[in-house]
């Protein structure tokens, strides 16, 4: 069951706030735990950003529907798994956001995330500045990765299958080839996050 403590948007499914120690921070994807027990609760982009690369450094298999739901087990037989479904499916991303997450993205390490005059926060690096509006809607849809205490942002794992739903589209690629997209772009997370 979810920490009693979260909090979900009017509609039950634009965003979730999840309790942490230092306050509560928007919710990247729901996680399942399937097996002797079940188990579920919600991860910041950072934190399943963290899981999904110890699951790739212990050769555990990852495997991605085209809804962009993820299941993670030791192997193929297993019957342990782990479920991380995004809170808000790839396909909703806009041309506006994928362009912020491509332009967060190249900034790569440089990137911050800064409060504004108003107490609303803002992305930023050298040149690179996103106004608030636009970071909050990032931030609902945990789509950036914030490593906390640091102020640090990179796309997450969930921004990055976004990308490749919107890279897909324009595109006009098989459906079929969302799972494989959505694996390639959550496997290349950067390794020092």
């Amino acid at each position: 069951m979810a920490h009693p403590g979260t909090k979900y948007s009017e509609d039950g499914k634009t965003c979730v706030r999840t309790p942490r120690p230092w306050g509560y921070e928007y919710a990247a994807f729901k996680e399942s735990h399937f097996g002797d027990d079940y188990d579920t609760g919600f991860l910041t982009g950072w934190e399943a950003d963290n899981l999904i690369a110890r699951a790739v450094k212990r050769r555990y298999c990852v495997r991605i529907d085209v809804m962009g739901r993820m299941s993670i087990t030791r192997s193929l037989s297993s019957q342990r798994r782990i479920a991380l479904d995004p809170v808000r499916v790839p396909a909703t991303v806009t041309s506006r956001q994928f362009e912020d997450l491509r332009l967060i993205e190249a900034a790569g390490n440089r990137v911050r995330i800064r409060p504004a005059e108003d107490g609303a926060a803002r992305i930023e690096s050298d040149l690179l500045r996103i106004p608030p509006g636009a970071t909050s809607v990032l931030r609902r849809r945990g789509w950036i990765s914030e490593t906390p205490h640091t102020g640090r942002v990179a796309v997450s794992a969930a921004g990055r299958m976004a990308m490749a739903w919107h890279w897909h589209e324009s595109e006009r690629l098989n459906r079929r080839l969302l799972p494989g997209l959505y694996l390639d772009a959550a496997l290349s997370l950067p390794s020092a996050h």
